[in-house]
């Protein structure tokens, strides 16, 4: 019951999130906003997400895990049917300005649902966690691919505000059936910022991060800049939406793989460096890269976004569970609080790169054009790969020496396993 309930809402609200892909940018367009500024309208969403996530696990002692996904599935579907509505705003910075105060009000409801979501999941199936959390991340991705196909056809079946009414009514509804349904989840949480501060700073945990920042930052880089790009091929917005399936798709079936992998060899960075070269890959295609003699056409975009969900998919998901099983093995407890603080700062990180890639999109969109914007990505992408091997090779060599980083005592009083 938890899983499903926790999957479902994820699916829901993802879609919510996700709908505007195919048809927001050229509607913005008419409402005289640049691809930056609604670029930053993607972005903003997360961004707040940024903001709250590491601070959500200090209500919790307040307010039950229950309590708080309800209402944040409640609050995100209300402005997900208020957004509906700024279409019928004057343009400029009227719409830009009501479609920024939506998005934020939809992030505040989603930050806790990311949050506890994770946290109530990881903690009711300890002995197949990353498999469990794999599939929450495998709905969180399908919402994100089916969003964009939802929301093109609703929109050229009703317009504007039907995808924001029909979408955000049903996540209204869900919080409804979660209050009756959600069995309430046991939290005490002794505030300590020390722990905080001690997860943080910490090698693995910080290079596991840099790699979920940079997936999702190629996710949200994605959804800001596909539908100007293939507008060279005429396509309907619900077309468009079925592009995303490529990258989405994959992203969501792909992540129970991964986190099946993962707990197959949870010591290997193999899967990891695998993820990473894949993502990559897509970056050449995606343009394509300007210095491949291919032209643009759109069966290499679908391939490109194939390996895009596929890599995204890998370095998030393997990039969660490595930091959980780090956190653990340094001596933290594997309790809801530690859940709750990892899982946090896990969506603090998620939501940096889903705030960072669409707003950088628009940017380089507007400023360096499609192709070379891509080619900043597959820079990126290839930094982060090298500064992995150097990390992974660095450990190889502390372990040899007998000095493996995890297993290190964090506390001398016992409050802490060692």
């Amino acid at each position: 019951m938890v899983l499903f309930l926790i999957n479902f809402a994820f699916f829901c609200q993802a879609s919510c999130y996700a709908l505007l892909a195919p048809f927001f940018p050229e509607e913005a367009e008419k409402k005289q906003i640049t691809s930056t500024q609604y670029g930053f309208v993607f972005g903003v969403f997360y961004l707040v997400v940024f903001i709250l996530s590491p601070f959500m696990f200090k209500v919790v002692p307040t307010l039950s895990p229950k309590f708080l996904v309800n209402s944040g599935v409640f609050f995100a579907g209300g402005a997900t049917i208020l957004l509906g509505t700024v279409i019928k705003s004057a343009p400029g910075a009227t719409f830009l300005s009501l479609s920024l105060v939506g998005r934020i009000v939809q992030a505040i409801g989603s930050t806790s649902l990311f949050t506890l979501g994770y946290a109530i999941v990881a903690n009711e199936f300890t002995e197949r966690r990353a498999t469990a959390l794999a599939i929450v991340e495998m709905f969180y991705g399908l919402g994100i691919t089916i969003g964009p196909t939802i929301g093109g056809i609703l929109f050229e079946v009703g317009g504007f505000m039907l995808p924001f009414f029909l979408l955000g009514g049903i996540l209204v509804c869900l919080s409804g059936i979660m209050i009756c349904f959600l069995p309430e989840t046991k939290c005490t949480i002794n505030e300590n910022q020390g722990d905080l501060f001690k997860i943080i700073l910490n090698p693995t945990f910080i290079v596991d991060m840099v790699n979920i920042l940079t997936g999702f930052l190629i996710v949200g880089f994605n959804e800001a800049t596909l539908e100007p790009h293939v507008r060279q091929f005429g396509l309907t917005p619900s077309i468009v939406g079925l592009l995303f399936i490529a990258s989405g798709g994959i992203y969501a079936v792909g992540t129970p793989v991964w986190g099946y992998i993962y707990d197959k060899i949870p010591d290997s960075y193999l899967p990891m460096y695998t993820s990473s070269i894949v993502c990559a890959a897509s970056f050449l295609f995606l343009g394509p890269a300007p210095f491949l003699p291919l032209e643009t056409t759109l069966w290499l975009v679908i391939m490109a976004q194939v390996l895009l969900g596929l890599g995204a998919g890998g370095k998030v998901i393997i990039g969660f569970n490595h930091s959980l099983r780090v956190t653990v093995l340094r001596g933290f407890p594997d309790d809801v609080p530690t859940l709750t603080i990892v899982s946090g700062l896990f969506n603090c990180t998620l939501a940096l790169g889903g705030f960072i890639g669409p707003s950088l999109g628009g940017a380089l969109l507007e400023q360096m054009g499609y192709e070379k914007g891509t080619m900043v990505l597959l820079g990126m992408e290839l930094a982060v790969l090298v500064i992995t091997i150097i990390h992974s090779l660095w450990k190889a060599i502390a372990r040899i020496c007998g000095r493996p980083e995890e297993s290190k005592p964090l506390l001398s009083n016992g409050a802490l396993r060692a």
